[in-house]
């Protein structure tokens, strides 16, 4: 089987790593066929082209500022006997795959996303076409559990969805906390001047997503308010330059994409993780960390917010820079003691391991058999 990835971003590989380890066991052979990071995604550096993928020219057009990707990744799917592909309106591989499975009941299609719309409105076109793939795909990869809810309501049979619990690779971060010495902190504070109880962090793409012009206002008007507190940084992005007048004056430390080591180094001496904008997979970051996020109620956070809970792992303000603003200062001087609380440790959260198994299962369910040739 296959499946069709627009690119392979670092945090995705032990997944895919692992799942297909996973289905060999199962005796189904999987290939993942992506093609190279474009627009934002390009700028965020993280792409990566391990020797497991298969490389495609995903051709996009833009018409009236709406992406239209062309395919690309129907000879891969070739002679297998099943792919699965984006849950995308937009996308003609997903009407590719639905015709070719139609011309054969052999092959088999699946979908996987957020299923339900998350991040923007969507166009009334775009959802009643995608309304339809759900309905007349083999099967339903959905993230989460909300995603999993609204396939159901358009009409997908239970057990034709599979709900994946979208993590990151929780093993290497896990790994990276426990490894992270109080020593490595204190010299981490020392030098970049941080201040405990007084340094919060940002983790994630520096682009539109992710609202960093808003996480701009907001560090001026902190600047002005309170000028010792500091966010330090961990992503890249098209959008990294609109903190450069933060960074100048040494209120934001910049630095560079994440790695697990440097996000469990973050973990120890930051209190919150800041995101104004979508709040996605940073959910399963801050929960491993032990932070809670803080976050505004904008309308289009992505499918993995929900697995915060409000007053524990998320606070929310009013989607304006100075109520947002004041909901961090309110936050950092509720904190008692030389330790910052970590309330989320408690707090259950999706596994890189159970992704794999979840995702296995909806596989061998959506080939109908435990035997399958590629």
């Amino acid at each position: 089987m296959v499946i069709v990835q627009p690119y392979i971003p670092k945090y995705r590989a032990a997944f895919f790593e692992g799942l297909i380890t996973k289905l060999a066991s199962m005796d189904i052979d999987c290939n993942v066929a992506a093609s190279a990071p474009s627009g934002d995604q390009s700028a965020r550096n993280d792409g990566v082209t391990p020797d497991w993928v298969t490389t495609i020219v995903q051709k996009r057009l833009t018409i009236a500022g709406k992406s239209i990707s062309l395919g690309g990744a129907r000879p891969v799917w070739k002679g297998a006997d099943g792919v699965i592909v984006g849950h995308l309106g937009s996308s003609l591989d997903t009407y590719l795959a639905i015709a070719d499975s139609k011309k054969s009941h052999r092959f088999k299609v699946g979908l996987w996303g957020h299923i339900k719309s998350y991040v923007s409105d969507g166009h009334p076109l775009d959802l009643a076409l995608e309304r339809w793939q759900l309905r007349t795909a083999d099967h339903v990869f959905a993230y989460t559990p909300g995603g999993a809810q609204y396939a159901l309501s358009t009409g997908v049979e239970a057990g034709k969805i599979t709900t994946v619990m979208n993590a990151v690779d929780t093993e290497s971060l896990t790994q990276a906390v426990t490894a992270t010495t109080a020593a490595q902190a204190r010299r981490f504070m020392d030098v970049h001047d941080l201040k405990p109880r007084r340094t919060v962090a940002f983790l994630g793409g520096l682009d539109e997503s992710k609202r960093i012009d808003f996480l701009a206002e907001v560090l001026d008007i902190l600047w002005l308010e309170e000028p010792s507190l500091k966010i330090v940084v961990g992503g890249t992005g098209a959008q990294a330059s609109l903190l450069a007048r933060a960074a100048a004056r040494g209120q934001a430390i910049m630095l560079g994409y994440a790695t697990p080591d440097l996000q469990a180094l973050v973990g120890r001496v930051a209190s919150a993780i800041l995101m104004p904008g979508r709040v996605g997979l940073v959910a399963v970051d801050a929960l491993v960390l032990g932070l809670p996020i803080l976050t505004t109620d904008w309308p289009y956070h992505s499918a993995e917010a929900e697995y915060l809970v409000e007053g524990r792992s998320r606070l929310t303000s009013h989607n304006e820079p100075k109520s947002f603003a004041l909901m961090i200062r309110n936050y950092l001087e509720s904190l008692d003691g030389a330790t910052v609380p970590r309330y989320p440790l408690s707090q259950q959260y999706p596994t890189i391991a159970d992704m794999i198994d979840n995702f296995a299962g909806g596989v061998q369910k959506m080939l109908d058999t435990t035997k399958a040739k590629r």
